[in-house]
Parts: structure tokens; C-alpha cells; sequence
């Protein structure tokens, strides 16, 4: 079969590779559709640890191909995967904090995955899905579970002012997130005009252009703001724009040695909260019950689709102005 492989760091082809068969409670999944991440870019790059060699691709789904001995799923079926395979067992696992599982293996980080025509997957990972689902559809669960998580961890109750910094792919679902979570302000931040545009179409009531406009006057007393643009100097913004005693939620992933000071004094007097939100533990099916219920706009943040040809040629460069999701389909 075809895969993306990586070898080693910043050597990335599309390969050919020996189609897996599944084993106890596994399931072989032909993939319909696999988002390509920031992650990835990263893991190409050397900047998030990984397994190496390593098939990439941590947002897909498909439709079950083969079931191994004492699986409880059936060929035909359409499928979501929780890329993140816990133990189960460990003090984290039992109380729900699952993305700290010391055990934690992901695939398309640390075993093969994604980007690739088929992915051996644990039942433990599968999520059934409406037959008739789009299958683009399928990449966004993930990143959706991802976004849910971090919703979760804000504690929304309706009538907050929210600023989310980032205008990709995690930041346009949390636009749509705070929508359905009764926020009374929504607020978008990013350099991109036509990012800019859809966040005003899909539920934000203002948007800001950081390169024109100064942030740090333009909002302000936000009761929550989700950093999603994984950089150092929209994490120091967050803090700024912030109300006294409103919390600023981290869902962008900077390259892991990325450092900065921080005002320990500013934290303290203004009792704010920084939290951040790792992964996605136990909201991969809330994930993929909204997708199948058609209350998000999807379709609108779709900028490319590609065989796994293309793949290599995205993760080379930054994205293009205006894309917001490539998604390969192998």
C-alpha cells in the first residue's frame, strides 16, 4: 500500500509499505480521509517528539476493511479514530485525565497511522459513524475533539465576552464552539483577511487585524481568551486582553523548546488563569456526534483536497494565504 513515511527528521516521501493485517480486537480501516495538522509540520521538522519511522496522520477516518478475532465492529462500517491509545489502568486513565496516560501511543506520532490507504486500529479507538457521513467530514473530529476539550476546560455558561487569538483550523471550530455555548462576544484574531471573513460568517461578532490594529487596546476585560495560533507572542497577548479573573485557555502548540519570561506579580494580583489543554481525553465521541449533527459549518474551512502525493508538498511550506484545512484522501 501507499503511505507517508517519515525516516528520520525533515525526511519525509510517499512510500510504498506492507498492508497490515488486523490482530485480536483490531480492525484494518481503508482511510477516506486524514487532515494533514500544524502537527505534523512539526514532527516533520523535529520540533514534537515522535516515533521515527513513523507513517504520519492523526485526523482521519474510513471504512472498516477487515476485522481481526474478536472484534466487536463490522467490514462496511464507517468509522472516526481516537488517535490517542491510553492503558486504561493508571491513576490518570481512571480519573479521566487520559492525555497524561504514562502509556499514552498515538497514532501517527508514535505508530503508524493517517496518511496512509489503510491504518491498523485498536477497537478500542473506533467510533462508528453515519454510513452516509461526508467522508471529508471524518478530518475534522479530531481537531474538533481537541477544541471540545478546551471548551470544557473554560466552563462557558453563556453571556461571556470570549477572544479566540489564531485563525486556523482549532481557532475557526472554537469560533463556532463559543456560538453553540451562548457567548455573547466572540472576537477573532488573525493577520489573514480571508480567515477574517469566514469567522464573521460562522459565528464571530468582530474580528481584528493584528498587522493594522493595536490588540491590546482594540479588546479588552475578555472573560476567556483561547490562544490557538501556537505562538510566543500571541500567549503574552492573551494575558493582556484578559479580564481580572478571567482565564486564558492554550490550545496552540508552539515548537516544544519555545520559551518566554512571565510576570509571576501580574498573575497573582490579577488572579488569572492560564490553563492549558492537551489532546483530546474522552471527547473523541461528543466530537463526532456534532459533526454528524450538522450544526458546525465544516465545508466552509476546507481549502485543498489531495492523494497522498501531494502531502509532502504541503508540509514543505507554511500555508498558502486564505487555506485554512488541507485533507488528503488516499
Amino acid at each position: 500500500m501507499k503511505a507517508v513515511v517519515l525516516s528520520t527528521v525533515d525526511n519525509l516521501a510517499l512510500a510504498d509499505v506492507k498492508k497490515p493485517k488486523p490482530g485480536s480486537k483490531e480492525c484494518l480501516v481503508k482511510v477516506l480521509a486524514c487532515g494533514i495538522c500544524g502537527t505534523d509540520r512539526h514532527i516533520y521538522h523535529g520540533e514534537y517528539p515522535s516515533a521515527k519511522p513513523v507513517i504520519l496522520g492523526h485526523e482521519f477516518g474510513g471504512v472498516i476493511e477487515e476485522v481481526g478475532p474478536g472484534s466487536k465492529f463490522q467490514v462496511g462500517q464507517v468509522v472516526s479514530v481516537d488517535p490517542n491509545i491510553v492503558c486504561g489502568k493508571c491513576l490518570d486513565c481512571k480519573e479521566g485525565r487520559t492525555a497524561f496516560c504514562p502509556d499514552l501511543t498515538a497514532l501517527g506520532v508514535n505508530i503508524n497511522g493517517g496518511l496512509a490507504e489503510y491504518v491498523l486500529t485498536p477497537d478500542s479507538q473506533i467510533y462508528p459513524v453515519r454510513n452516509d457521513l461526508n467522508p471529508l467530514h471524518l478530518a475534522f473530529i479530531e481537531p474538533l475533539a481537541c477544541s471540545i476539550r478546551g471548551l470544557d476546560l473554560a466552563n462557558l455558561k453563556g453571556g461571556e465576552k470570549v477572544a479566540i487569538l489564531g485563525g486556523g483550523v482549532i481557532g475557526l471550530l472554537v469560533v463556532q464552539l463559543a456560538k453553540l455555548a451562548g457567548a455573547s462576544e466572540i472576537v477573532l484574531v488573525t493577520r489573514q483577511k480571508f480567515r477574517r471573513d469566514v469567522a464573521l460568517k460562522i459565528g464571530a461578532t468582530r474580528v481584528i487585524d493584528p498587522i493594522n490594529e493595536n490588540v491590546d487596546t482594540a479588546i479588552t476585560n475578555m472573560d476567556v481568551t483561547f490562544e490557538c495560533a501556537g505562538s510566543v507572542e500571541t500567549f503574552k497577548q492573551s494575558q493582556k486582553i484578559t479580564r481580572r479573573g478571567g482565564s486564558v485557555i492554550v490550545l496552540g502548540l508552539t515548537a516544544s523548546d519555545a520559551t518566554l519570561e512571565v510576570n509571576p506579580f501580574n498573575i497573582v494580583v490579577n488572579e488569572l488563569r492560564i490553563q492549558g489543554s492537551f489532546l483530546n481525553p474522552l471527547t473523541q465521541a461528543r466530537a463526532a456526534e456534532l459533526v454528524e449533527s450538522g450544526k458546525l459549518n465544516l465545508d466552509i474551512l476546507i481549502s485543498k483536497v489531495v492523494d497522498l502525493s501531494g502531502v509532502k508538498a504541503i508540509l514543505d511550506a507554511p500555508p498558502a494565504e486564505g487555506d485554512i484545512k488541507y485533507i488528503a484522501c488516499p
